[in-house]
């Protein structure tokens, strides 16, 4: 049982998964983490949520939303800094394929994690860009999205907009209805294909910092917790802090970093070790 707790056994990708993520931007991995592994880590992640959530729970939040668990509870910690993690990310963004036999593989840090609960009947998660937020001077900036329950439709999974990562960035825009409409009326214009599909806990998507992402409207009435974990490849240097969001980023994110530093603050822990 240590030996799944601990999730340092590797989750074997495809080469097609590789590429499907290459492409479109994004990719669904079934059963990253076992029932008995997110039964493990699920507990620790809530109770430490719930103590960390804004007391204004206010009804027009798309979600409930606390950062950096990992310093509050070890268990988190443990889950975000998982080695098999980190070497899905690095063969994701590194790891040579038929057609891109010259890619080497890059170490991964850890940038930050977040608890994303969504209240019964709670609303749509508008479209956005996460690169908006994250100063990170990379195009291997990647989000790991993982239930930690089972997620119908109508619970409102993540949803992306494939191929979207390929035009970088789009709009200075922060998460809100205007970034709904804006990028609604773009992906219609652009034509991108939308997917989405039903979840069990323990799956993952993983998206590239450029993809537009969102998620639909929460139809039940249960929670749906999630966990999110954004990494990035060692060497990666801080980018330009070229809006409010960036700027508190890089201080509670970064330990501080300025733009054109090196991405290697303590806070930024390397989770997997290329060799």
């Amino acid at each position: 049982m240590n030996e799944q707790i601990d999730l340092s056994s590797e989750y074997e990708l495809s080469e097609a998964q590789i590429e499907a993520f290459r492409q479109d931007g994004h990719v669904y991995l079934p059963n990253v983490c076992s029932a008995d592994e997110v039964a493990y880590y699920r507990q620790a992640i809530s109770d430490t949520a719930w103590q960390r959530f804004p007391q204004d729970k206010r009804t027009d939040r798309p979600f409930l939303q606390t950062l950096n668990l990992r310093y509050h509870c070890p268990k988190v910690m443990q889950f975000v800094l998982a080695p098999r993690l980190g070497k899905i990310v690095s063969d994701l963004i590194s790891k040579p394929t038929a057609s891109d036999p010259d890619r080497q593989a890059l170490s991964v840090r850890i940038f930050h994690e977040q608890a994303l609960f969504k209240e019964p009947k709670g609303g749509l998660t508008p479209w956005h860009q996460d690169q908006y937020y994250w100063p990170l001077a990379t195009e291997y900036a990647v989000g790991l999205w993982m239930p930690l329950v089972d997620v119908p439709l109508e619970m409102g999974p993540i949803r992306f907009a494939t191929g979207s990562h390929r035009r970088g960035f789009v709009k200075q825009v922060a998460i809100s209805e205007q970034s709904q409409d804006f990028f609604q009326q773009f992906i219609e214009d652009q034509g991108y294909p939308i997917w989405q599909r039903e979840m069990r806990a323990g799956d993952a998507t993983l998206h590239n910092g450029w993809t537009i992402h969102g998620a639909t409207a929460n139809q039940t009435d249960q929670m749906r917790s999630a966990m999110i974990v954004t990494y990035y490849p060692n060497g990666t240097k801080v980018d330009q802090l070229s809006n409010p969001s960036r700027v508190n980023d890089a201080k509670h994110f970064l330990g501080g970093k300025q733009a054109g530093d090196l991405a290697d603050s303590q806070m930024n822990t390397i989770v997997y070790q290329a060799s």
